[in-house]
């Protein structure tokens, strides 16, 4: 990891960018950032945000899009990534009916693989960022885990990964196994560190139980971008400001 490879996924400033989404920016900048991911554009018209990034010398790395936006509206929603000047559409959350069950997982690899294609048109890359719910035991499917079969179902060339190493290892899977089996698949990774606390909260970068020095070195076999994220942070600015000193300490810190 490089220091000009971190960026900070907007989700963690939630608040704040609802009510001001640019003054937000500034105030990242103003931080450290140079990079972000969207997490919806909070009523803002995308030119005025690319806008913006560009006055203030940030880029936009990626977007969060629904997945009903890409269902229901996809050549409007990549035009906006696009606009942005991002690389990358992910889609970040799945609703439990679209997870049930193992067929249900299959029918969902079929669209992720379509709309990888669509992406790939567009020049973008469609990519799937993971939560905890992954990694649990599908009914119908002899062990098999929602993780397994969108990654043995989906085109490796054509739907990506997200991995958020957080709730992989909240989940109890071991985020270096996970680089290990999807070398190159993986352009990527979500920073969150886990409290040394009953509940495993999530915490800044570098304050918890996460041993970053290996996963950053087994992330780096296909890993672009390295984006801090808190679901629940308890003060979000102070809290991404930590994450960038602590993540940039990494980024310098000797291999």
């Amino acid at each position: 990891m490089h220091a000009d490879q971190i960026a900070l996924q907007l989700y963690t400033v939630r608040e704040r960018a609802a009510a001001d989404l640019v003054g937000t920016l500034e105030a990242l900048a103003g931080i450290g950032y140079t990079a972000v991911e969207f997490a919806g554009y909070q009523g803002v018209p995308v030119p005025d945000l690319r806008a913006a990034l560009d006055r203030l010398g940030m880029r936009a790395i990626a977007c969060h899009v629904p997945y009903a936006r890409l269902a229901d509206e996809p050549e409007r929603t990549l035009d906006e990534v696009r606009t942005l000047g991002a690389d990358f559409a992910i889609v970040p959350f799945l609703a439990a009916d679209q997870r049930a069950d193992a067929d249900a997982v299959a029918r969902l690899a079929e669209t992720f693989n379509g709309w990888g294609e669509r992406c790939r048109a567009a020049e973008l890359t469609f990519a799937y960022h993971n939560h905890a719910f992954e990694f649990e035991r599908l009914q119908g499917s002899s062990g098999s885990t929602m993780f397994d079969i969108l990654t043995e179902k989906t085109d490796p060339a054509l739907v990506y990964l997200e991995l958020d190493v957080y709730w992989a290892a909240f989940a109890g899977v071991d985020p270096l196994d996970l680089f290990r089996l999807h070398t190159g698949r993986i352009p990527l990774v979500h920073l969150k560190d886990m409290a040394d606390t009953p509940g495993r909260e999530d915490a800044p970068v570098g304050t918890g139980t996460i041993d970053w020095a290996p996963i950053l070195a087994a992330a780096e076999a296909g890993a672009r971008w390295y984006i801090v994220e808190q679901d629940n942070p308890r003060d979000p600015m102070v809290d991404v400001a930590t994450s960038l000193r602590n993540a940039q300490a990494l980024a310098t810190a000797p291999s």
